[in-house]
């Protein structure tokens, strides 16, 4: 996989699905028949990942909700991003 970067654009896999249950994230991939629980930050990084939106908007939106300073949301986000990517519970849309 290509590396990550702001001008990433990612979406949820063609086969996973998530929703919020009990201010839980429940991530089911289908290809799998897995259903795992994921924690808040994923949750929030799969609402975002819509298909459209860089990962540069992403962190506009997080800058505002968590206090930690730009360089190190960037960091911690594309890490994260890719181990989803990794997983298969994420992908690079097409443009």
């Amino acid at each position: 996989m290509t590396p990550l970067d702001g001008r990433s654009v990612l979406k949820p896999a063609s086969d996973v699905r998530f929703r919020i249950v009990d201010r839980e994230a429940v991530v089911v991939r289908q290809r799998d028949s897995e259903v795992l629980v994921m924690s808040d930050v994923a949750a929030r990084l799969l609402a975002l990942a819509d298909g459209v939106r860089p990962v540069d908007a992403w962190l506009d939106v997080l800058v505002e909700e968590y206090e930690v300073d730009r360089g190190t949301l960037e960091r911690d986000v594309l890490q994260f991003a890719a181990e989803l990517a990794e997983q298969g519970i994420l992908e690079v849309a097409d443009r």
